[in-house]
């Protein structure tokens, strides 16, 4: 690769590297190459290099440059600089720039993600991240050189990004903590970072450490900006917090199996008790002639039951249920009144 400009900006191999001396030398080639293919008018250039107060002679300067560049580049097969009415274009193969090279990798790996090849987009977005090799264009002094670096730097930030997001696709939890810990130090408002973080961590068993994450940027960005953190970002919060249960292991379907066949013997009893009580409210709401029913083994039991503070064991409850014995005749009185009492007290149970 022949132009590099994702970081200092160099020519040739670097073996044997072209000297490219003079700022406003690179400068002027920096702006030609970013816009390598198209034309970049004469004022353009000046004011990208030159800025808004250029001396008389700059277009002279311009074409010095251009003369210069050409001759250092007559022995390079496939670069020329054309001149044109409103200015000058530079050509040069594809693959002999960087930036373009990285466009490209970017591509086909964005391209292999939304076709679920995960591993294959990943190792694209590596290798083309493996071209930034400082600041870029950190060796050029003109007004169009800082920003046209930031927007290359925000490049590189943004397919990182989706860099991880893939390796969290792919299970690399624990393997990315580190690089993505020493990210939001050198990035601490980039919340694209400190989501990849939190999730990280998260799936890495450290389930404190991940909310303490988010409770970090969260009070940075209220300190720094007056902001609370972005959608995403909460959202991984969200999901730290409402885990998914483990799925059930054998033996919870198991223990599960057991506990409904309880619970259907259990209403099925309900039932049959509810079917006594029944029949017996019936016979205690006949006519109250000084005399009462029949005793019943049902009436000894509640009985029993109130006596005892209704702490009946399952046994009592099917000594309940079972059909009455012989019957006589008794006085009503105060017994009756309690039995009646007890079962008020029992109607909401069994839904009487």
């Amino acid at each position: 690769m022949r132009f590099r400009l994702l970081g200092p900006l160099t020519v040739g191999s670097e073996d044997s590297p072209l000297d490219i001396r003079g700022n406003r030398l690179r400068a002027v080639l920096a702006l030609l190459l970013i816009n390598s293919g198209a034309v970049v008018p004469m004022d353009d250039i000046i004011k990208a290099v030159w800025g808004e107060t250029p001396p008389r002679t700059v277009r002279t300067q311009v074409q010095v440059q251009i003369s210069t560049l050409r001759a250092l580049f007559q022995s390079i097969e496939g670069v020329k600089i054309s001149t044109h009415p409103a200015g000058y274009s530079l050509h040069a193969p594809p693959g002999e720039i960087d930036v373009l090279v990285f466009d490209q990798l970017v591509q086909r790996g964005r391209a292999l993600s939304a076709g679920r090849q995960l591993d294959a987009a990943a190792a694209l977005f590596r290798e083309a991240l493996e071209l930034y090799h400082g600041p870029p264009l950190c060796n050029v002094d003109a007004p169009f050189a800082q920003l046209a670096g930031v927007r290359l730097q925000e490049r590189r930030l943004d397919v990182l990004g989706e860099l991880f997001g893939l390796e969290l696709r792919l299970g690399r939890h624990q393997e990315i903590v580190p690089t993505l810990t020493e990210l939001v130090a050198e990035h601490p408002l980039r919340e694209t970072f400190w989501r990849h973080l939190v999730v990280a961590l998260h799936g890495a068993g450290r389930r404190g450490e991940a909310i303490a994450t988010y409770h970090q940027v969260r009070r940075l960005l209220r300190e720094e900006l007056g902001l609370d953190p972005g959608r995403e970002l909460v959202a991984a919060y969200r999901d730290l917090l409402e885990e998914e249960p483990t799925a059930p292991s054998t033996v919870d379907r198991e223990a599960l199996a057991a506990t409904l066949d309880c619970l259907r013997l259990t209403e099925q009893l309900l039932r049959d008790l509810r079917r006594q009580l029944e029949a017996l409210s019936l016979s205690l709401a006949g006519p109250a002639d000084g005399c009462r029913g029949p005793e019943s083994r049902a009436h000894d039991s509640m009985t029993a039951v109130a006596d005892e503070d209704q702490t009946t064991s399952q046994s009592t409850v099917m000594e309940w249920v079972e059909p009455s014995r012989s019957r006589t005749e008794k006085s009503c009185g105060p017994e009756q009144f309690r039995l009646a009492r007890v079962l008020t007290s029992i109607r909401p149970v069994v839904g009487l």
